[in-house]
């Protein structure tokens, strides 16, 4: 059989090129540090490398959610702990407060403080996070969430969103609380009822938090107090609903005759509910009982200050002050409460956190192990190979050079 020139020098070239090819893809392979540098190299190989990658950058992703909702939930919680703080001082400048032989300088030095409370309350409301987002505005985050009208009224200026982190597959995580909750809805009262006095009132009587005593009489409304001198002189009450309709003394009892006598500090109970009046309202006095509404901490506080700077030279002036600082002293109790609250579902969040990022923490270990070895390169076969494929490809080039020097002169 004759082989041509043209034939035996392109055999031997590609040879040659074979055998370069060989080392090249190894000496890539070393310096990738990889077994497979194309699909072709281990299709199931490829496969399973790519859901693993696929795991390890979901898994690298959630831990990185979970950092940024720990952030958030500490800002939070710091925060809360601040405005508790605040509220905590607050209390306590109530508490003395409502020391009727206060006079007015005492308590105007007592509502300086608190306004300078309130104040920081207000800041630490408007919280921004390190990037200058505010923290309780919910997804209004480049919007001050507390802020005063023309009115002087506290407003809020973000939304009622909840902003929200995915920290697993299957695991949501609410981030911080928006401050509308948080602040701009506290219960009034005791969180059962609000009481309050009639503004005219001109009598003594100071009227405490209500109750209910008995769930199956309770019939939740507004209630209005009516306190009466009778034609002996003697001071009874009677106790009509929203509508106006007669409840104590009840139907058919006749008010001006059967209504109940008014005793100093006595408790009052009707449809399920008790109460009681200290002091000694007069004729005309009125008193409301009424379900717990909603109010915003800083006008809780805002109110308290103004009724701080009240005269109280009669006794009428004294028992409206009273009722009031009573009142404030319950509404600051309930957003103690309301944000103690807040505080233990933080808890409760940050905890689940750090579980989601411990178990995402192991998913990117085991799965970067598993990945490992699918693709890593084994380095001591790879020489082994790299310097057989080298001595092949040496021996290819000497070949290729003595059978081109070859030619039929050399044999005459």
């Amino acid at each position: 059989m004759r082989i041509s020139n043209n034939q035996s020098f392109s055999q031997g070239v590609n040879s040659m090129l074979d055998q370069y090819s060989s080392v090249s893809y190894t000496q890539l392979q070393i310096s990738e540090g990889t077994r497979i540098l194309k699909p072709s190299d281990d299709p199931v190989g490829t496969s399973i490398a790519l859901n693993l990658r696929q795991q390890v950058n979901a898994a690298e992703q959630y831990a990185k959610n979970s950092g940024s909702a720990a952030s958030m939930l500490k800002s939070e919680e710091a925060s809360l702990t601040s405005v508790n703080d605040i509220l905590g001082r607050i209390r306590d400048l109530l508490v003395t407060a409502g020391n009727g032989i206060l006079n007015y300088e005492d308590r105007k030095t007592i509502a300086t403080e608190m306004q300078g409370r309130l104040d920081e309350l207000v800041s630490v409301a408007n919280t921004q996070s390190a990037d200058g987002k505010y923290i309780f505005s919910g997804a209004r985050t480049n919007t001050m969430p507390i802020t005063r009208d023309a009115g002087g009224n506290y407003v809020y200026g973000g939304d009622q969103t909840n902003l929200t982190v995915q920290v697993n597959s299957s695991v949501v995580v609410k981030g911080t609380d928006n401050g509308s909750e948080l602040f701009m809805e506290v219960p009034t009262g005791n969180g059962a009822f609000e009481t309050r006095q009639n503004p005219l009132n001109n009598g003594s009587g100071v009227i405490g938090p209500a109750s209910v005593y008995d769930v199956a009489q309770y019939l939740p409304d507004t209630y209005t107090v009516d306190v009466f001198v009778d034609g002996g002189g003697v001071t009874r009450y009677s106790i009509s609903d929203s509508a106006g309709g007669q409840v104590v003394p009840a139907p058919p009892a006749v008010i001006a005759t059967d209504s109940p006598e008014f005793v100093n500090g006595a408790d009052i109970q009707f449809n399920g509910v008790r109460v009681a009046i200290a002091g000694q309202p007069v004729a005309g006095d009125k008193f409301t009982i009424q379900p717990s509404l909603k109010k915003s901490v800083f006008q809780t506080v805002a109110d308290a200050i103004r009724d701080l700077q009240l005269a109280n030279s009669s006794d009428a002036m004294l028992a409206h002050y009273k009722n009031n600082v009573g009142r404030a002293l319950q509404n600051v109790d309930q957003a103690i409460s309301h944000t103690d609250s807040f505080r233990s579902q933080l808890g409760t969040r940050v905890n689940v956190v750090e579980s989601e990022a411990d178990i995402n923490e192991n998913l990117v270990v085991q799965a970067k192990g598993a990945l490992s070895l699918v693709e890593d390169l084994d380095y001591a076969e790879a020489i082994t190979r790299m310097n057989r494929q080298s001595v092949a490809l040496q021996a290819a080039q000497q070949s290729f050079v003595k059978i081109q020097s070859l030619n039929i002169f050399q044999f005459i």
